[in-house]
């Protein structure tokens, strides 16, 4: 907590260092936004709206004070308030300072700016739900935490009911729905784990095995241990094509030794037998008369 409060009060102090602008200015910058003749002016003039436009997402934000306290959303104020920088620059896009409003002059880009941040706003705590809890209920519970702090202790569930206008059941749910929280299985794993999470206790089916990847890592290098009995060009050129990523094609390693590719199929063809019969001579002679159980 005292870390996202710190990082909320350094925001504020980076923010206060753009100066707010008058209803002339804005004029001005709505002007050149909708123009568009000139794209480099065109995002200064965005910019310069947006900066002097930020202490108006904090503002906005003190009416979901009541979402970031409950249980139910998890999403801090940081990131309640990039969601509104998004609204915000949604709207200095797109707005025209002389469209007309319902009483027939021009709108100040606060007014209109406001909705948009709000609505931003409003879609990233509905995202932030593990669980859907009607929109009347965080009223409900913010009028609740208002009688806490006046009678400063519990409340029962008729006065509940009598300051709500709800019956003493309905009360009684409320204050046990405010009470209550939601928690995560990766909170849960990471209790257990010591730091660890619940990803740790899932397989993932798209990871190499552990036990393949090294049999093949041993075999790689036994092959590349026998290779060397070999001739140094024919080395190289069975390197390239088997045991590097990419494998060229004939054409490209006849290209790239000055040879046929014919050639460069036949000296490969040559490598492998020799690499074969060099390694069927390293296995174990097998007495036809053993038996299958014991020979496997």
């Amino acid at each position: 907590m005292l870390q996202a409060r710190n990082a909320f009060e350094r925001y504020l102090e980076d923010i206060s260092q753009y100066p707010r602008i008058s209803p002339a200015r804005e004029a001005e910058l709505s002007h050149v936004i909708q123009d568009g003749s000139n794209e480099e002016q065109r995002e200064a003039a965005i910019n310069e709206l947006i900066h002097a436009n930020l202490r108006l997402v904090v503002h906005c934000l003190k009416r979901f004070e009541g979402y970031l306290a409950s249980p139910a959303v998890r999403i801090t104020r940081m990131d309640l308030i990039a969601e509104g920088n998004v609204g915000l620059m949604k709207a200095a896009e797109r707005f025209n300072a002389n469209h007309d409003s319902q009483r027939g002059g021009g709108i100040r880009f606060s007014t209109y700016a406001c909705k948009c941040i709000q609505s931003q706003m409003h879609r990233a705590v509905k995202r932030s739900r593990f669980i859907h809890i009607p929109e009347h209920h965080f009223g409900y519970w913010s009028e609740m935490k208002e009688l806490r702090e006046e009678h400063g202790g519990d409340l029962s569930d008729e006065m509940l009911g009598r300051t709500l206008d709800v019956s003493s059941e309905v009360a009684g749910l409320l204050k046990q729905g405010a009470q209550s929280g939601t928690c995560m299985l990766e909170d849960l794993a990471a209790q257990d784990t010591e730091g660890g999470g619940w990803h740790d206790f899932i397989p993932n089916e798209a990871a190499a095995c552990p036990a393949h990847e090294t049999g093949c890592k041993d075999l790689r290098d036994f092959l590349c241990s026998e290779m060397e009995a070999l001739p140094p060009r024919t080395q190289s050129m069975l390197s390239l094509l088997y045991l590097t990523d990419g494998s060229p094609t004939l054409r490209e390693m006849a290209s790239r030794y000055n040879i046929s590719s014919e050639r460069c199929r036949q000296v490969c063809m040559q490598g492998l037998n020799q690499l074969r019969n060099r390694l069927q001579g390293q296995l174990p002679q097998i007495d036809p008369g053993m038996p299958a159980v014991c020979a496997a």
